[in-house]
């Protein structure tokens, strides 16, 4: 599940340069297409009942207030360049409190990544992952499975299990094994120096 929230954050924090690109040409719409976003953003990670979401709305809450010409000066009516400045900051909040999100998610793989490379370092040594030309959920699972198999893996393996979720378990492999088998194929011969 936690790899699903990390890729639904990567493919929002995508379209932040498209909004400073709007900021940058001074774009009308571009608090309104801010707070857009935000609304997406929100309703992209709300399946997942994180903490995150309200952080967002409380940031969207703002750009609102903002829009309307409130800031923290008091009854100062704002120029329209203040508005668009506090409009970009929010957005910087939310960038930041996205990658937080994906940092801590991060962490949190790190450990099983480890485990899984030996896991899978183990069940080589054993015999050859299967080969492939694409890495598919079967080929992941035909992995896992010949992983587990072997005796000295049934321990860590009964451990990976109670702690990752299948599609966890599945993107942490699938990205072990890409590494893998980019590290395998032969790279161009270097050039012969004659002398």
């Amino acid at each position: 599940m936690q790899s699903i929230i990390r890729e639904r954050i990567l493919e929002q924090l995508l379209s932040i340069p498209g909004l400073v690109d709007q900021y940058a040409a001074q774009e009308g719409s571009f608090m309104q297409n801010v707070a857009h976003w935000l609304r997406a953003t929100e309703q992209a990670l709300e399946p997942f009942r994180l903490p995150l979401v309200s952080r967002l709305s409380t940031i969207r809450g703002q750009l609102i207030a903002v829009s309307e010409g409130s800031m923290d000066v008091g009854t100062i009516k704002i120029t329209r360049k203040q508005k668009r400045g506090e409009a970009i900051k929010l957005l910087q909040q939310s960038e930041e409190a996205l990658r937080e999100h994906i940092s801590k998610i991060d962490n949190q793989f790190e450990e099983f990544r480890e485990k899984l490379s030996q896991l899978l370092a183990v069940a080589s040594s054993r015999e050859a992952l299967p080969a492939t030309d694409h890495i598919t959920a079967g080929y992941l699972d035909n992995v896992w499975e010949l992983a587990k198999k072997v005796p000295e893996n049934s321990t860590l393996a009964l451990y990976l299990q109670g702690r990752l979720t299948e599609t966890d378990r599945r993107y942490l492999l699938a990205d072990l094994i890409e590494h893998l088998l980019t590290r395998m194929v032969p790279s161009p011969a270097a050039p012969e120096i004659h002398e």
